[in-house]
């Protein structure tokens, strides 16, 4: 109930128990709450049972439930969409109600962005900034995402640990066979390059900075200046202009790091507002030529920019940083339901998450379409 209510957009626990105690009988009996005896009518949970359930559960447990039953349903919706084929030509009376739901044509966003030959999963974190109190920092949460936004694993990072040493347990309970694993800087480490070729038979796209110094200073030495530009993407978006470049090159016999095959400098201009900031980007992947183009692998590395996306919707739609939940595990089980709302609204085809909450808030019956039971 609480994740029907907050796909319906309701942000904190006060809203979460309006939204159940106003829904109606049909709504509460498809999601499973009690039969009063005394006037046999369905009865749901109060604010205080929500809020206390979510205090008390186990967080990984949840993450762990959750991310499973996710993947299913991803995985149906895509053997669904493969069944069908091309999708028939909507009417005008549909091609609106898309639009209110936040959903987009399909065949205008495949044009628009080329689509790598592998499934792709980023990893990145996030801190709930405001679950911090005066005794308690504020829970910092590593989550594995497709790059088209469903998230399939999550993990709190101890108090006195990293995101380094949680790279490994967050990925372990997922097949990743045949998967390409992207991340930022820190996640740049032989270890994890070693687990995903040799335990997971996954793929790595890792990005090279200061933190790795000999490895930085090895591949900033290549001449990437005879190197030519073998792929490139631009974005117009309301006056900001972006062109990403990409070079690549076959890894150095004496680089150092396990099971890198390519090694690639992406180079972003972006202009907006009159003015125009450069940024350069080193990057080593166990993709070889066949397996990876130069085009996808500049594929990979926007699609895990694309994942920060979920961190802003979090913040901006669904006001994370300004919650006041504190306690105990409470502020982890909001940010899973919220993760859960997000990965629903983007496996049914959404593209506008604060379109389709608004959507989903009309009718109940357009959240319960989204937690139908999977046909068997």
């Amino acid at each position: 109930m609480a994740t029907a209510a907050v796909l319906a957009g309701n942000t904190s626990f006060y809203a979460i128990g309006q939204w159940i105690a106003g829904a109606s009988q049909k709504t509460l009996k498809a999601l499973g709450a009690r039969v009063d005896p005394a006037t046999g009518r369905y009865v749901g949970p109060d604010e205080k049972t929500v809020r206390q359930l979510c205090a008390r559960i186990d967080g990984d447990a949840l993450d762990t439930a959750f991310g499973r039953w996710l993947h299913r349903r991803a995985l149906a919706a895509k053997t669904a969409k493969a069944r069908t084929g091309r999708r028939p030509r909507r009417d005008r009376k549909a091609r609106r109600r898309a639009k209110a739901a936040g959903q987009r044509h399909l065949r205008k966003s495949a044009r628009a962005q080329h689509v790598p030959r592998m499934p792709s999963i980023a990893v990145d974190g996030k801190t709930t900034r405001g679950a911090k109190t005066a005794t308690d920092k504020a829970p910092h949460l590593l989550a594995a995402v497709t790059h088209t936004g469903v998230v399939l694993a999550q993990r709190q990072i101890a108090e006195k640990s990293n995101e380094i040493t949680a790279f490994v347990p967050l990925l372990s309970p997922l097949d990743l066979s045949g998967h390409v694993v992207t991340s930022d800087a820190m996640q740049t480490q032989r270890g994890h390059a070693r687990f995903l070729r040799k335990d997971k038979n996954a793929h790595f796209v890792f990005p090279v900075l200061d933190n790795q110094p000999t490895l930085f200073d090895r591949l900033n030495a290549l001449d990437w200046k005879q190197v030519p530009i073998t792929a490139r993407t631009v974005d117009d978006d309301r006056g900001r202009h972006e062109l990403r470049t990409i070079q690549v090159l076959p890894a150095p016999a004496d680089l150092n790091f396990p099971h890198t095959a390519q090694v690639f400098l992406i180079e972003r201009t972006i202009t907006a507002n009159g003015h125009t900031s450069y940024q350069a980007m080193l990057y080593v992947t166990s993709l070889t030529t066949e397996q990876a183009d130069p085009a996808d692998l500049l594929a990979y590395v926007r699609g895990h920019w694309g994942v920060e996306v979920l961190h802003w919707i979090r913040d901006v739609t669904y006001h994370e940083d300004a919650s006041r939940i504190h306690t105990g595990n409470a502020p982890r089980a909001m940010a899973t339901l919220r993760n859960v709302s997000i990965s629903l609204l983007r496996i049914s085809g959404a593209t506008n998450i604060a379109a389709a909450l608004r959507h989903n808030a009309g009718k109940n019956r357009r959240v319960l379409k989204h937690l139908q039971p999977l046909p068997a």
